[in-house]
């Protein structure tokens, strides 16, 4: 999935997008690959207690690539956004959502509970920066924006044609801001720019019930809270394949 094309829709921000690493989605079809070979070939060769135990550790191990490289996302709609870890998920109403920004891995900003001194950061496995890929996107910032050239022979030109507009043979700066981005850093900015959208409108949804004397106003500004679910099915897939491992084993 694209978030950047679904983004630039008439109106993106009622739209579900979906935001994974694409490292852990090639880990979880490489493994699945692999582990499907192996069971086959364990099915076909295998007929002794080491081939039931092999089979089993194969097993627990996929259903913890599934909670762990699979299965974390964040999705975004039109009510708030989902981080979904490999044993919680977090939803979180755009009302409440302060900040989103990167630190190693994508972090959401909760505003203050009712009587909280300080909201909450839920930290999210599904899209997470590199040291190496913050330090490329430093690198590129640092370039001038100029299309990269073939080395000049003294029969070509210094600067640009005559006549050509300011800018000439120069990246776009929307373009270059583009190219800085990592796929952490744009999955941080377009949450918060949906969650600005969403703060606006429920700050024009107040005018407007306060206007027409609805008293919607505090209605308006007491936003849902966050709130924070076990994973059961993840959590049920590892913990039974752990304890066929162990059956298996000690049999």
């Amino acid at each position: 999935m694209l978030p950047q094309q679904r983004s630039a829709r008439k109106k993106p921000d009622s739209d579900r997008e979906v935001f994974r690493s694409a490292g852990s989605i090639v880990l979880s079809w490489a493994w699945l690959i692999v582990a499907v070979i192996v069971l086959i070939d364990l099915a076909v060769q295998g007929r002794d207690h080491t081939a039931l135990a092999a089979a089993a550790v194969i097993i627990a191990i996929s259903a913890a690539v599934y909670a762990c490289a699979w299965r974390p996302s964040i999705v975004a709609d039109s009510t708030g956004v989902t981080v979904a870890n490999p044993l919680r998920d977090h939803r979180v109403p755009w009302g409440v959502v302060q900040n989103v920004d990167v630190v190693n891995c994508v972090r959401v900003h909760t505003a203050p509970a009712p009587g909280a001194a300080s909201g909450r950061i839920l930290y999210s496995w599904a899209v997470q920066g590199s040291p190496n890929s913050a330090r490329r996107a430093a690198r590129r910032s640092g370039l001038t924006g100029q299309r990269p050239r073939l080395a000049r022979s003294r029969h070509d030109r210094v600067g640009p044609p005559p006549g050509a507009p300011p800018g000439y043979g120069q990246i776009p700066e929307p373009a270059r801001e583009a190219l800085d981005r990592t796929s952490a850093e744009f999955t941080a900015a377009r949450l918060a720019e949906r969650a600005q959208h969403e703060r606006q409108a429920i700050v024009l949804r107040a005018r407007a019930g306060a206007d027409l004397g609805a008293g919607a106003e505090p209605a308006a500004a007491v936003a849902e809270q966050p709130v924070t679910t076990w994973a059961w099915r993840p959590i049920a897939a590892m913990a039974l394949s752990i304890l066929v491992v162990v059956i298996v084993v000690l049999v």
